[in-house]
């Protein structure tokens, strides 16, 4: 705990960071710690996807674990009113829904 938290208390977006961190949300966790919260346009989320099949190939089970994740580290988001968070978590939902219903050859 540094001296700002100390006399301040933590931040929100660190109360969010320290949450995802506890529960195994690293990726999560540095995505937001990149400060970079634009929403996706839908181009962007397509060409997400074509990248996520391109360099991974991902298969259904994977693809579903992912979202479950960002759908995870959403939901914190919002249990902190994390607003800027649950837009940028909402871009990787998704991107994982559009994954799996158009880019996955197996049943969801």
């Amino acid at each position: 705990m540094g001296v700002f938290d100390f006399f301040f208390g933590k931040s929100t977006l660190q109360k969010v960071i320290d949450e995802l961190n506890e529960n195994n949300l690293g990726p999560q966790a540095n995505l937001l710690k990149s400060g970079s919260y634009s929403s996706f346009t839908e181009d962007r989320k397509r060409m997400e996807c074509d990248a996520l099949k391109k360099m991974y190939d991902l298969k259904q089970p994977a693809a579903n674990e992912s979202l479950n994740r960002f759908k995870w580290a959403r939901d914190i988001c919002k249990k902190h009113e994390y607003s800027e968070g649950v837009g940028f978590m909402q871009n990787y939902v998704d991107i994982y829904d559009i994954y799996l219903k158009e880019y996955c050859k197996e049943k969801i």
